[in-house]
């Protein structure tokens, strides 16, 4: 149902599962579904960016610039 698992880590897999899980009791229990598309809409997302090398590479490079301290909550 999710091919695109194959394209995340073990661990990645694990907390994948976990989400979709308790996304799926609070449709279940509350129906409440737009908790279990953000799930699979963010975890696809996350996979797509590793099925592509140089898209990774891209987005997990260290940012430019000075560090410019803790940012508060507004």
């Amino acid at each position: 149902m999710f091919p695109w698992v194959r394209h995340l880590s073990a661990e990645e897999v694990r907390e994948f599962v976990v989400d979709l899980v308790e996304a799926t009791r609070d449709v279940v229990e509350l129906d409440v579904h737009a908790n279990l598309h953000r799930v699979t809409a963010e975890w696809r997302a996350t996979a797509r960016i590793l099925a592509d090398p140089e898209l990774t590479a891209e987005l997990t490079r260290p940012l430019p610039g000075d560090d410019h301290g803790e940012v508060v909550a507004p």
